[in-house]
């Protein structure tokens, strides 16, 4: 793999990973019932989903694999579905 791709694909993993990480922390912190309240997964569902995620990408399979890949929807179906409406119903924090 030429330098520059290897590079980006390095940087993808970091930022996917991390992104993870956030993503699992913002879950942890929100209040269990907020998930059932907007018609999401559960609360552990969540933690166990984007722990998972962060493991994946961090421990090696990196966002070209196919869980690399499944592990980067999850993130991104969390960030841009679950959250936005969490953070509606609890309030910002």
């Amino acid at each position: 793999m030429p330098p520059l791709i290897a590079t980006l694909v390095s940087g993808l993993n970091l930022l996917i990973a991390v992104s993870a990480l956030i993503c699992f922390i913002d879950a942890a912190i929100r209040p269990s019932q907020a998930f059932p309240a907007i018609d999401r997964q559960t609360k552990v569902f969540w933690l166990i989903i984007l722990g998972l995620c962060f493991l994946v990408i961090g421990v090696g399979f990196g966002v070209l694999g196919l869980f690399g890949l499944f592990a980067a929807v999850a993130v991104l179906m969390y960030l841009v579905d679950v959250r936005p409406k969490i953070r509606a119903i609890t309030g910002k924090r």
